[in-house]
């Protein structure tokens, strides 16, 4: 007997989970595509910024690296307004499991997922991620779900309501798997991430500095 494609759809049905079926209906409708899971490259070892002693830490890195002002408006300055946010990726998908534990998320929570570089003057100084968790997307900062080529972090020190959590730092490999492949380095990586709060909503947002970074 001959089953046509939409029967038998028909007959699986009753085997879609009712968290499948869900988290369909939650999402719909979503500005971006649900990534299937996969596999989390290792992660590096984030630890609190006062793990790291100041001969540890690069000192053409540090003022930067611990700095608690806007990324964004700092690197427009020094690279005389030749700034520029590249997106490299933005979806739905699980963030990685420190991740989500530095966000509080419940388990199989989604969250937006935006990978960036950030350009001056044409190079690659800085290479972003930011993980906004669905439950952080709605009423007010429903706006959080619309992003273009836009600087996320301009519009963080933009609300007045923007709380911002300790540094956590970690050295990096160049070649990570946590970096997309465009962007692997010969050297290791400073790298920073901090948990924002936003109406009392979580963020986070991380941010490596890449080989060609060099302000003056």
């Amino acid at each position: 007997m001959h089953i046509t494609h939409s029967a038998y759809s028909l007959l699986l049905l009753p085997f879609i989970s009712r968290q499948h079926i869900h988290l369909a209906t939650s999402w719909k409708p979503t500005l971006y595509a649900v990534q299937p899971s996969r596999y989390h490259p290792r992660e590096a070892n984030w630890q609190d910024y006062h793990h790291y002693t100041a001969t540890q830490l690069s000192s053409a890195v540090r003022p930067w690296l611990l700095d608690r002002g806007s990324l964004t408006r700092r690197l427009i300055k020094v690279s005389g307004n030749q700034f520029k946010v590249q997106v490299l990726q933005q979806n739905w998908q699980r963030p990685r499991m420190s991740e989500a534990c530095l966000l509080g998320m419940p388990q199989r929570e989604l969250a937006i997922v935006r990978e960036v570089v950030l350009l001056c003057a044409g190079e690659p100084w800085v290479f972003a991620r930011s993980v906004i968790p669905a439950g952080s997307v709605t009423g007010r900062l429903r706006r959080l779900r619309k992003f273009n080529d836009s600087s996320l972090g301009e519009m963080l020190f933009k609300d007045p309501s923007m709380r911002r959590k300790t540094f956590q730092i970690a050295r990096i490999d160049g070649d990570s798997q946590q970096i997309p492949a465009s962007l692997h380095q010969p050297h290791q990586l400073w790298g920073r991430r901090c948990r924002f709060e936003l109406a009392n909503q979580p963020i986070m947002v991380s941010e490596v500095f890449l080989t060609s970074f060099s302000p003056h």
